[in-house]
């Protein structure tokens, strides 16, 4: 009996991996699911459905309200995500969910129409970005109502720097006074054309740095970056330049940075005589990650007069070297290192050779 229940339990899952896949269906599947593991695999496949009628917009639209844990939230939004202007039928439900008093539904919305392109949605997604904000970050009130007007704000105007690229960045500006965390968008989706204000933001100092730590904290795509890579290394090199600003300008440059280039920066710190300039490019190569800086990380670990800067070597160069090697510089400075700390640590990773 246990293996005819085992069997047609397999069966079971076998079909619901073959099936095609349907929102409604899915939609009763993550409802009726028992535990985590069935409901995640329900998940998986949400995300890489697309709706394709009012009906299943619908469906989603209920996991989105009824379910407000992050990972739901998020696969919904992976559904809605794959739409694209050839589902123009579908703009009438995202115009009705725009114009309900329910946050979740606002949302649902903005980024179902987002996807459409939804020329009819468009003044009630401009409408909404500018409000003015009641409070500086949804962090700022215990008013449930507030945070989530927050969020539906921010959403509007991620929306529009998405749709309309350099029209909305006056409108994001504007608003990032209200509220610093709208900086982040204006990094994440324009960051070639607010990269002058961020700096601007750095130098200035005071109330403006807030806006710049935002912005900074962006996660910038790569292109963007690589766009604006001579004017990243300007600021890099600007001794006038903010601290902060050059370090968290040295991590992108670092990250964006192709091999050639990581040969240009390792030339350049060799070269460079402002201890301060030095440090810059020492973080970019830190940030890069790349196999090239291998001999200079390993003469940094041994011979650099930062403790800091060997124990971070020390830690980088773990997962880039092979087993022997790697033993043979931990022994050394668990039994050399000036630091008492580098060496406590460099004893410990000797424990732990599988990691980093």
């Amino acid at each position: 009996m246990n293996i005819l229940v085992l069997g047609l339990a397999l069966a079971g899952a076998v079909w619901a991996v073959d099936r095609p896949a349907n929102i409604h269906e899915l939609h009763e599947d993550f409802v009726e699911a028992v535990d985590n593991s069935q409901k995640q695999l329900v998940l998986d496949r949400i995300a890489v459905t697309t709706p394709e009628t009012m009906m299943e917009v619908r469906w989603l639209f209920d996991l989105f309200s009824r379910f407000p844990d992050p990972a739901v939230r998020a696969t919904v939004m992976a559904s809605l995500s794959r739409l694209d202007p050839k589902s123009a039928a579908l703009e009438p439900a995202f115009i009705e969910y725009l114009k309900l008093p329910e946050s979740e539904a606002v949302i649902f919305g903005i980024n179902g129409a987002l996807r459409l392109r939804s020329q009819r949605a468009l003044p009630l997604i401009t409408e909404i970005a500018k409000k003015k904000f009641k409070v500086k970050s949804p962090g700022e009130s215990p008013v449930l109502s507030d945070k989530n007007a927050w969020w539906v704000q921010y959403d509007a105007l991620s929306a529009l720097a998405q749709w309309q690229g350099p029209q909305a960045y006056p409108l994001l500006e504007k608003k990032a006074d209200e509220a610093p965390g709208v900086a982040r968008l204006m990094a994440l989706f324009l960051w070639k054309e607010s990269l002058p204000q961020i700096a601007a933001w750095a130098d200035a100092g005071g109330s403006q740095e807030e806006k710049a730590h935002e912005a900074l904290a962006a996660d910038v795509p790569l292109s963007a970056l690589r766009a604006t890579r001579p004017d990243m290394l300007k600021i890099l090199n600007d001794s006038k330049s903010d601290k902060e600003l050059r370090h968290q300008i040295a991590i992108k440059v670092g990250s964006s940075s192709t091999d050639p280039e990581i040969d240009e920066l390792l030339a350049q710190w060799q070269t460079a005589q402002d201890p301060t300039a030095k440090l810059m490019i020492a973080t970019a190569l830190f940030a890069s990650r790349s196999s090239r800086t291998v001999p200079w990380l390993k003469k940094q670990a041994a011979e650099n007069p930062d403790a800091k800067l060997r124990l971070g070597s020390l830690i980088q160069l773990g997962p880039m070297l092979g087993t022997t090697e790697r033993k043979t510089l931990l022994e050394q400075a668990a039994a050399h290192d000036a630091d008492e700390e580098t060496r406590k640590t460099a004893a410990d990773m000797l424990q732990t050779p599988s990691a980093p």
